[in-house]
C-alpha cells in the first residue's frame, strides 16, 4: 500500500506517519514533508522518485504531475491508497496583503484533493491533522468511510476557494457553511433543522456558551432577536423576547431585580415562556428574582455559578454571551438569495421637532431608548415607551393604526398609564389616525420617520393637541 504525504500544517504528522508505517504502507512525502519525517527518522520515499523533479517554479509545483494524478485517480493498477494532505494558510495570511495571499493561494493540495475524493472507491483523503486518529480508529476502512473523509475534503476545499474569492478578489457574495449540526427539529416538529457557521466568517455562534440546554432551531432565531434587544437597552439593561418581538424592555434602574421588574411588566402574561436577556452579569440574588417565573432561555453576559445552582431545578436553557453583530444579513428561501447591510448604528439620521412644542428631557430620553427597541420588532411596529421602560407593543399588524390601538391596549391591560408616554412608529405615520388614537390616550410625544405625503395633517393633529412629533429621518423596517 502506498501513501502520499504533502502537507502544511505538520501537527502530529510524525505520529501518524509512524502509524502508517506499522499498517504497511510505503510512504511517499514532497521534499518539505519528506524532510520532517527523515529528519524524526522515519522511514519516507521523496515524491520526486516517482515525479522525476522534486520543486518547480520556486517551490510552486511539487504535485502536478501526470504520473502523481495518474496513482491517484486511476481505476485499476499501481495507485496511492491514501492521500495525505492540507493547505497552505490563506486565511492568515490575509492581514499581511495582496502579496502574502498570493504566496499561500495553494494549488496542488487543492488539486491533490479534489483528485483524491473523485477517486473515494479506491482511494483515502485525509484533509486535516484532526482526522487523524478517526482513521486509525476506523482503520480498514469501509467504502462508507472513505466517502466521509472525501466530502471532508471537498468542504474544505469549497471553504477555501471561498475565503479566496471574498479575500483576494473581493467577490463578498460567496459563501459556505461549517460545523453544521442537525438540531431536533425546525419552527415546526415536522420540518427538520440544522444550525452552523459561515465558513471564514466571525458568527455569534463563537461568542456563546450553552451552559445548560440543548438549543433548536426557534431557540437560535429568538437568542439572535433577545441580545440585539438587550443590547439596545445599553449596559446592564434587560429585554424579554417572545417570538422575536420584545415584549418587555428596559434600561438599567437602581439595580438588576428592579430593572427585571420593569423589563417584565411590560407585558408579563406574553413573557411566560419567554426568553429573557440580561446585557449583564446574573449573581444569586437576580437568579432569585427570576426563578420563580418560566422561561424556555436565560441568556447573559455571565451567569454566575452561584446563580446556576438557584436555576438547578429550572429546565431553561443557560447560555452566556458576549454580542457580535455582522455587517450583513443573508436569507436563503426558495432558490432565491437576499443580502443586505445589517441595520446597526444610531437608530435614526437626526431627532428634528417639527411642531410648537417641544419634547422635554424626558420624552427624548424616551424616544432615543424606544429607537432602539423597535428596529427589532416585527412591521407595522408601534410602542409605547415611558421612563426608558417599554410599556406597550404592537408588531406585525398590517395596519399601523391596528398597531397604535395594539400598544395602548397592551399597556393599560397591564396597568400602564399612558399619561406621558411617548409613540414610537418603525414607519411614517400614512394618516393621522394614529396619532389621534395616542392623544386620546394621554400621548404628548409621538417619533416617525416621516415622509408621509400627509406629514403634515399628522403635524397639524399634533399642533391643535398640543403634542410633540418628532422626525427621525431613518425608517426602521423589519419583516
Amino acid at each position: 500500500m502506498k501513501a502520499l504525504l504533502s502537507v502544511s500544517n505538520k501537527s502530529n504528522l510524525d505520529e501518524f506517519a509512524s502509524s502508517l508505517l506499522k499498517l504497511g504502507y510505503v510512504l511517499y512525502a514532497t521534499s518539505g514533508t519528506a524532510k520532517q519525517l527523515s529528519g524524526k527518522g522515519i522511514e519516507v520515499h521523496e515524491l520526486s522518485e516517482i515525479t522525476g523533479f522534486s520543486e518547480l517554479a520556486s517551490g510552486r509545483v511539487k504535485t502536478l504531475n501526470e504520473k502523481v494524478f495518474e496513482m491517484i485517480l486511476t481505476p485499476s493498477g499501481d495507485h496511492f491508497d491514501l492521500v495525505v494532505g492540507n493547505l497552505y494558510p490563506f486565511e492568515s495570511s490575509i492581514l499581511k496583503g495582496t502579496d502574502a495571499m498570493v504566496e499561500n493561494f495553494d494549488i496542488g493540495g487543492v488539486a491533490l484533493m479534489r483528485a483524491a475524493s473523485k477517486n473515494y472507491k479506491r482511494v483515502t483523503v485525509i484533509s486535516s491533522p484532526t482526522q487523524y486518529n478517526e482513521f486509525l480508529e476506523k482503520y480498514p476502512l469501509t467504502i462508507e468511510d472513505r466517502q466521509e473523509f472525501a466530502k471532508c475534503a471537498m468542504e474544505t476545499v469549497v471553504k477555501y476557494d471561498t475565503n479566496i474569492l471574498s479575500n483576494l478578489f473581493d467577490s463578498p457574495f460567496q459563501m459556505a457553511t461549517e460545523e453544521m449540526k442537525e438540531l431536533s427539529y425546525g419552527e415546526n416538529p415536522h420540518q427538520h433543522a440544522w444550525a452552523g457557521k459561515v465558513a471564514n466568517m466571525p458568527s455569534l455562534l463563537d461568542n456563546l456558551n450553552v451552559i445548560r440546554g440543548n438549543l433548536s432551531y426557534n431557540n437560535y432565531i429568538d437568542l439572535m432577536s433577545a441580545i440585539e434587544v438587550a443590547t439596545a437597552c445599553g449596559e446592564n439593561g434587560m429585554a424579554v423576547v417572545k417570538h422575536t418581538n420584545p415584549c418587555g424592555a428596559s434600561e438599567f434602574c437602581e439595580d438588576s431585580v428592579k430593572t427585571f421588574e420593569r423589563a417584565l411588566s411590560g407585558d408579563p402574561k406574553s413573557a411566560f415562556g419567554g426568553v429573557l436577556c440580561v446585557n449583564a452579569k446574573i449573581d444569586a440574588t437576580l437568579a432569585k428574582a427570576l426563578k420563580p417565573h418560566f422561561w424556555d432561555m436565560i441568556l447573559a453576559r455571565e451567569i454566575t455559578v452561584e446563580a446556576q445552582d438557584v436555576f438547578k431545578r429550572k429546565s431553561a436553557s443557560l447560555i452566556e454571551f458576549n454580542p457580535y453583530f455582522y455587517e450583513k444579513e443573508w436569507r436563503i428561501v426558495n432558490g432565491v438569495v437576499l443580502v443586505q447591510e445589517s441595520n446597526l448604528g444610531t437608530p435614526y439620521e437626526e431627532l428634528r421637532s417639527v411642531t410648537s412644542r417641544k419634547p422635554s428631557v424626558r420624552e427624548m430620553d424616551d424616544v432615543k431608548f424606544g429607537l432602539g427597541v423597535i428596529k427589532n420588532v416585527k412591521s407595522n411596529a408601534v410602542i409605547l415607551v415611558k421612563n426608558r421602560m417599554l410599556i406597550g407593543l404592537g408588531a406585525g399588524q398590517p395596519s399601523r393604526v391596528d398597531s397604535a390601538n395594539l400598544a395602548i391596549k397592551k399597556a393599560k391591560e397591564f396597568g400602564h398609564k399612558t399619561d406621558g408616554a411617548v409613540m414610537i412608529s418603525d414607519g411614517f405615520f400614512p394618516f393621522p389616525d394614529s396619532v389621534q388614537v395616542g392623544l386620546e390616550n394621554g400621548i404628548k410625544c409621538f417619533a416617525e420617520p416621516g415622509g408621509s405625503k400627509r406629514d403634515s395633517e399628522s403635524i397639524s393633529v399634533c399642533e391643535e393637541g398640543n403634542a410633540s412629533m418628532i422626525f427621525t429621518s431613518k425608517r426602521l423596517f423589519r419583516h
